[in-house]
């Protein structure tokens, strides 16, 4: 591994890689970078100089490209690629409740070159998900890829047996609830009825920031 290479941050999800300059190049934590990530051409935030260490724990598929400091030209595209981003997010989430998908967007990142939106999303359940791509993607002119939150290695299922209490009448067959007497589950726990997706994705960020090892 080149003694030059760099951690950095990049994406909304916090995601982070090892980057190596293209050119030589010297980095401070925090500062501003272009980089050319597998997603595609993007702004990041240096952490700190690789070292072997990091490579044990990072695979090769982290690797990217470093290819300059940011500039205030870069900033500025970047934060018309945000406002871009903005609309596409309020465009999806009207279009999936138009086509009653079981699923809820979380953010939208538009990418430096303008060329792909990547949809943060949770899924409820199985869905045809062709209609919404390619209507948003015509609406923006703008290649439409989705990131399913919810596929996640280590995201559980959220859990459907009941709570164990004495007055919960949620039975092991998903009939619903005797307590209550509806098929949407028990109203003492709430097994069986559909998670809020948003609430459920903010628990998990919680879980990912309470779990986190300083990289420095």
């Amino acid at each position: 591994m080149d003694v030059n290479d760099y951690l950095l941050s990049y994406g909304s999800a916090g995601d982070f890689g090892r980057f190596y300059p293209v050119k030589p190049l010297t980095c401070r934590r925090g500062d501003r970078a272009v980089v050319r990530s597998h997603r595609g051409l993007e702004l990041a935030t240096v952490l700190c100089a690789a070292t072997p260490g990091h490579a044990v724990h990072l695979p090769n598929t982290t690797v990217g490209q470093l290819l300059r400091l940011a500039s205030a030209e870069d900033e500025q595209t970047a934060a018309r690629m945000h406002e871009h981003g903005q609309r596409i997010f309020e465009s999806a989430r009207e279009l999936a409740a138009d086509l009653t998908l079981p699923l809820e967007i979380l953010d939208v990142e538009v990418l430096l070159d303008g060329q792909q939106a990547i949809l943060q999303l949770l899924r409820g359940d199985e869905c045809d998900m062709r209609q919404f791509v390619s209507g948003l993607s015509r609406k923006h002119e703008i290649q439409v890829a989705l990131h399913d939150l919810s596929r996640q290695e280590g995201v559980e299922a959220v859990e459907t047996h009941g709570c164990g209490r004495p007055d919960c009448g949620r039975t092991g067959d998903g009939d619903g609830c005797s307590t209550c007497g509806t098929g949407g589950g028990c109203a003492t726990c709430g097994a069986g009825k559909a998670p809020d997706m948003t609430a459920y994705f903010a628990g998990l960020r919680e879980q990912m920031a309470a779990n986190r090892v300083p990289l420095l």
